[in-house]
């Protein structure tokens, strides 16, 4: 089975069709049948992609898949849900009815309405076409629609794709493409084919048959690749997609091992070479788009060999509960001494500049730039009482802000101790810079006032805005987070000055906080990202 890899991006033309399509008539000219191929498979996409987010009927939640039914060498897949778990429904309804401009945007009152009927209606209008979605599609339009992208048919061909579209009745599936087609008064080239209760949508009918056919013998969901990042993925919520990366080197390597370096850089890395990177940082990545009632997430998978367990115990969010803006990492000092040969291959000549700038500093590197990272490093910010407007004008006088680090406190005694020499050297003092050494490491703040505070350290990691926007906040081997509730007045107070509407005021105060936190294990990295809202 050939390795999977990575579709073209979103703004990337759409390929020609592979080969076997049939030849265009001169009365129909090859772009513009190939125009309105690609128009009807995203118009579906956008029919559906609504209905994924807010389609709540209480439907049967079993079934094939949209990777039961596509090849298994694919090299990328997007799979949108519109029936995903009860509890993702129930919770993604409750999460988004909590900000007012949600009702205004799209009509949903209550977890039982169904955009799909108004996104058909609003296609037909648009293109002339004579569906009524209660006659002509609800009766045969499942719940699930899957796309991937495909290997070229031959060598050096470009690459394919196919849409998976859930459809319980294929004559009656069958018939309402036909009439889609002959809106605008063209007809456009189009394959479909049906397999496991899903009509198999491409560009030529040789296509979707070769597709269906290769998909009975292995499917996606016997990709080895895929079924193991998928799982590490946990819950694929409401969207979710995946691409690998050695299946993207196996289409797209020969154009890069042929394309010609930029002036002064050196070679690009052979296939070999490529292959091994790939394997070792992304030979797969996926990703899902879920709902919590009390937030919604992305989270992120990458698996490779280059990603060990670092055992760092997590970040400890030891600064105040009221703390507006954290940055945190946990275990840097020792990554960047575990990864310092790595870094070093990266960039050229780097050896030599580093030698000379030890022999004009006094440093050691990497260790004394380790010992700078530490432990545990924490950027914090306090939005209390942050003249908002004052800052974004340039004035930082009103700005609490701080790094906390755990590191060797010896050692960054001399280290400090060295840079005061130097600047003494150069005739400049840093005696009134705010730095404060402390029994496990070193804090420099904005004033010696909030350095004080953070020496004093505090509970935001027992906070429940903390805990909540910041998944496994604990274990995290890198954090982000910003409490927006702690200067939201000020930027409402801002916004509402320049005119910005009450409802969208409303929703923007909803909102409660960002996190994101990530965290290496064995084979693969996890991230992800949350927004909370009251």
């Amino acid at each position: 089975m050939s390795n999977p890899g990575s579709p073209p991006g979103p703004s990337s033309p759409p390929p020609p069709p592979p080969s076997g399509a049939e030849p265009a008539t001169a009365e129909q000219p090859p772009r513009r049948r190939r125009a309105l191929t690609v128009g009807i498979l995203a118009a579906v996409a956008v029919l559906l992609v609504p209905g994924a987010v807010f389609a709540w009927r209480a439907l049967d939640g079993g079934g094939p898949q949209p990777h039961d039914v596509l090849p298994a060498d694919s090299i990328g897949y997007v799979r949108i849900d519109m029936d995903p778990s009860a509890a993702q429904k129930v919770e993604a309804f409750r999460f988004l009815r909590k900000f007012p401009g949600f009702k205004e945007a799209t009509g949903i009152t209550d977890e039982d309405d169904d955009l799909r009927e108004l996104f058909i209606d609003e296609f037909s209008d648009a293109k002339g076409c004579d569906l009524d979605f209660a006659e002509d599609v609800e009766p045969w339009l499942g719940h699930r629609v899957g796309a991937a992208a495909l290997p070229p048919s031959d060598d050096g061909g470009t690459p394919g794709f196919a849409l998976a579209l859930q459809a319980d009745d294929e004559d009656a599936a069958r018939e309402t493409f036909e009439t889609a087609q002959e809106c605008g008064g063209d007809e456009a080239s189009i394959g479909l084919s049906y397999a496991d209760g899903y009509l198999i949508i491409t560009d030529t009918q040789e296509n979707a048959d070769a597709y269906v056919e290769s998909a009975q013998e292995s499917s996606l969901a016997d990709n080895e690749d895929f079924a193991e990042t998928m799982d590490l993925l946990g819950d694929p919520g409401v969207v979710s997609f995946w691409v690998s990366g050695t299946g993207m080197l196996d289409v797209f390597g020969e154009a890069l091992e042929n394309t010609e370096p930029l002036p002064g850089d050196e070679s690009l890395p052979g296939m070999e070479e490529s292959r091994e990177l790939l394997e070792g940082s992304y030979q797969s990545f996926a990703a899902t788009f879920r709902f919590d009632d009390s937030y919604a997430e992305i989270a992120a998978v990458t698996t490779g060999d280059i990603y060990k367990d670092m055992g760092t115990g997590g970040v400890q969010a030891d600064v105040p509960d009221d703390t507006s803006l954290l940055m945190g990492m946990a275990g840097g000092g020792d990554a960047l001494l575990d990864n310092w040969d790595e870094i070093l291959e990266s960039y050229p000549d780097a050896t030599e500049q580093i030698d000379a700038l030890e022999a004009q500093t006094g440093f050691t590197l990497p260790d004394d730039l380790a010992t700078l990272l530490g432990d545990s490093l924490l950027v914090a910010l306090d939005g209390n009482g942050l003249d908002v407007p004052a800052v974004f004008m340039g004035d930082f006088s009103s700005l609490n802000a701080g790094v906390k680090v755990a590191t060797d406190a010896g050692a960054f005694s001399e280290i400090w101790a060295q840079i005061q020499d130097m600047a003494a050297q150069a005739g400049e003092s840093l005696d009134g810079v705010p730095v404060h050494e402390t029994d496990d490491g070193y804090i420099v703040a904005s004033n010696d006032e909030y350095a004080a505070t953070l020496g004093e350290g505090g509970a935001l990691a027992d906070a429940d805005v903390y805990t909540t926007a910041v998944r496994d906040a604990a274990d995290a081997d890198a954090v982000f987070f910003v409490n927006f509730d702690s200067f939201e007045d000020a930027v409402l107070d801002t916004l509402g000055e320049q005119g910005i509407g009450e409802d969208t005021l409303e929703s923007i105060r909803t909102l409660q906080a960002l996190g994101v936190s990530a965290r290496s294990h064995d084979g693969y990295a996890e991230m992800t990202m949350r927004l909370t809202a009251d």
